[in-house]
């Protein structure tokens, strides 16, 4: 975690007696849980083997950077002993000692003069972290810079020479924190170019006296002019001035490998440097991490990275970039490349490819423009692309070509998202183009390379269509006698009914807007009496604390409607979704992921609980030889797959897609299709499509009686 209020106070340059010669474990006892397979967690920060039992701080900082091992620490800490009150964690930390000796910013005072009247260490220490969360306005960074100081005051002989004379403060912490809020939001606003955008919308009763209304009216007009603008420097300086202060080995690596066009091989740059390519990569790596490190929100190339990565969510094309920051299509002095390059290359938000911008790279924009043609698909996976327009910040056209840069098949101007089979895809473009087609006219429209034949069998093998003559029709459209008569006879007036009867004789349901799914119908969200689970695969993104988007049915589930922002409880403070855009966000997850030790590429579950509180859960592994109902009750989050009884699998199953009471196996098959549930649906086929066939056709029965 980066940007600490401890970093500036220059731990790592204190002479060694000025740090504490207690061993770390002593100063610590938690430290002592950090044995076994946990010691990986902090093996990697320092270079003796358990130097947590046998070093002092006063060892360590002559072998590391101490500030950094410090930060780690603050960061197990909030993510393993959260409830772990912090005088047993401390306990050699002076009780008397002024909260002052913290250094803390306006933030955290804030937040700590809501949790605890005492001005002393003392009353904070008889508190945990998962109290220190529950403070309202206080952030996942705020709990990080309050257990950060407390081990930088740990490690120290005398804490209290860090406290300077300062004058006394003219007004509350609450007030000062105010100001620089104005002042942060202001600037936030300039850079995005929305100057006379107001700062702050004021609330107040209607019958409020005069008075009070021209206090909200004059606070509601203050707009990013009404503030000094004391931010005047250009990213393009900042940068040239960045460069500048490269010394020439690490100049040649930047010039030819990190910021060229066709970036060189690190053995061909090693041969000019003398040097072996794990050499080159070790210097290009410091480059980065140089440059990044100067180039922080607050700067002027950090708010302009700041501002593409919110233009780009999840994709734009770079010419609509350039048309918002015109300022990084200039060339870097010397180095013959755009900004926007230098700026993709330094950082690891967002990447262009192919004229595309995305956040943070091309394969998770895939990913979330999937999600979001999910939200409104059909059962059929049939997404009306004006349906989709209207939500996101690209034009139609450039959804278009982003849709078929990712390889969506797109039909009668609508979004095909099924291509598991061809007969999915066949079934969504009948849909789309709403009349009946020839195996011929499907090819065509499918651009397929399948041939006709292939196709055909899909189609004779899938229960949603039917042959009409030389044409493939939808079941679901029904037919003039069948379904038109009946709707004219049931007494309905004249351009009311819900069907249209085409001059062809095919009578189609009138086509109405796609609108966000339900959670019943929502992909990877299951339910378990009154709790949902939504399965999600961790990501570098969700470990290194960014917000992540998630379906419409997930928000509807957690209890946050289009529009608004919620706050979850949980044992890590607060947990935040918003649906405020076009797809809702959840806040960072990564306090819950690192309690977990949860990796890149593992599956976890988020629990929405009917009280309104949040957890974070690993989902039961199960073995591939085990029976496949058993691998589906694992993949919809039930924690005990193996010890399950058997008669309760089917309807844990059914309950998980909402289902409640049914147990006929083609129904619960057929929700999960509908669903778009592959991974599960393999398994439920494997299971009763070809191992229990016979008890198919038994629910065959059951589902006519039933019908």
């Amino acid at each position: 975690m980066s940007g600490s209020s401890a970093l500036t106070l220059g731990v790592n340059s204190l002479p060694a007696n000025e740090l504490s010669q207690t061993l770390w474990v002593d100063l610590f006892p938690w430290l002592d849980d950090y044995v076994s397979d946990r010691a990986a967690l902090l093996e990697p920060l320092a270079p003796s083997p358990d130097w947590w039992f046998s070093e002092a701080p006063s060892f360590t900082v002559l072998e590391v950077d101490l500030e950094k091992v410090l930060s780690e620490l603050a960061s197990l800490y909030i993510a393993h002993h959260a409830a772990a009150v912090l005088q047993e964690s401390f306990p050699l930390l002076g009780e008397d000692l002024p909260l002052e000796v913290l250094s803390l910013d306006t933030r955290a005072v804030t937040a700590l003069s809501r949790l605890t009247t005492d001005k002393a260490i003392g009353g904070l220490l008889t508190h945990t972290t998962a109290e220190i969360f529950g403070v309202r306005g206080t952030s996942e960074q705020t709990v990080h810079d309050i257990v950060l100081n407390l081990l930088v005051c740990a490690v120290m002989t005398t804490p209290l020479a860090r406290v300077e004379t300062a004058e006394e403060a003219v007004a509350p912490p609450a007030i000062t924190a105010l100001l620089d809020d104005l002042a942060q939001l202001a600037m936030w606003r300039r850079v995005r170019g929305q100057d006379s955008r107001p700062l702050v919308t004021v609330e107040i009763d209607d019958e409020s006296p005069a008075s009070i209304q021209e206090v909200a009216a004059r606070i509601s007009a203050l707009t990013p002019n009404d503030l000094p603008d004391t931010d005047r420097t250009d990213a393009m300086d900042e940068i040239d001035n960045l460069f500048s202060q490269l010394d020439e080995r690490e100049s040649l690596v930047l010039r030819e490998r990190i910021v060229a066009r066709v970036p060189q091989r690190r053995g061909a740059i090693g041969a000019k440097l003398g040097v072996g390519s794990g050499r080159v990569g070790q210097i290009e790596a410091d480059v980065k991490a140089k440059l990044n490190a100067a180039c922080g929100f607050g700067t002027a190339v950090g708010n302009l990275l700041a501002s593409l990565r919110v233009e780009i969510q999840p994709v734009a094309s770079l010419d609509r970039l350039l048309d918002v920051h015109p300022s990084i299509a200039a060339e870097v002095p010397g180095y013959g490349v755009p900004l926007w390059l230098v700026l993709d290359r330094l950082d690891d938000y967002f990447e262009v490819t192919d004229g595309w911008a995305a956040a943070p790279g091309v394969a998770e924009a895939k990913k979330r423009t999937q999600t979001l043609l999910e939200d409104f698909e059909s059962p059929n996976g049939v997404v009306a692309l004006d349906d989709v327009a209207e939500v996101v910040s690209m034009s139609r056209g450039e959804l278009e070509k982003w849709l078929a840069w990712c390889g969506v098949v797109v039909v009668a101007e609508s979004a095909l998202t099924r291509a598991r089979r061809i007969s999915d895809l066949a079934v969504g473009a009948l849909e789309a183009v709403g009349s009946p087609k020839s195996v011929v006219e499907l090819v065509e429209l499918l651009k397929s390379d399948r041939s006709d034949r292939s196709i055909e069998r899909a189609l004779e093998a899938d229960d949603r269509v039917a042959l009409d003559g030389a044409v493939w029709r939808l079941h679901a459209w029904g037919s003039a006698d069948s379904v038109g008569e009946e709707s004219l006879s049931s007494g309905e007036a004249e351009g009311t009914s819900e069907f249209n009867i085409g001059g062809d004789g095919i009578v189609r349901r009138k086509r109405t807007r796609n609108t966000a799914k339900t959670p019943e119908l929502t992909r990877r969200l299951y339910r378990s009496g009154s709790t949902w689970r939504y399965r999600l695969t961790v990501t570098a993104d969700h470990l290194r604390g960014s917000g992540f988007a998630v379906p419409a049915g997930v928000a509807v589930a957690a209890g946050c409607v289009r529009g608004e922002t919620i706050e979850l409880e949980s044992h890590l403070g607060v947990q935040a979704v918003r649906w405020t855009g076009a797809q809702p966000t959840f806040g960072t997850i990564r306090r819950f992921l690192r309690e977990l030790s949860a990796v890149e590429g593992e599956d976890v579950l988020l629990e929405l609980w009917q009280d309104g509180t949040f957890r974070v859960v690993r989902p039961a592994i199960v073995h591939s030889d085990i029976d496949p109902l058993r691998q589906a009750l694992a993949e919809v989050g039930n924690r005990e797959p193996l010890r399950t009884a058997e008669r309760h699998v089917v309807r844990i199953l059914a309950e998980a897609v909402c289902l409640d009471g049914e147990d006929r196996p083609r129904k619960i098959l057929r929700a999960y299709e509908d669903r778009g549930e592959d991974v599960i649906l393999d398994f439920l086929e494997a299971a009763w499509r070809r191992g229990e066939a016979s008890e198919i056709d038994e629910a065959d029965g059951k589902d006519a009686s039933h019908d």
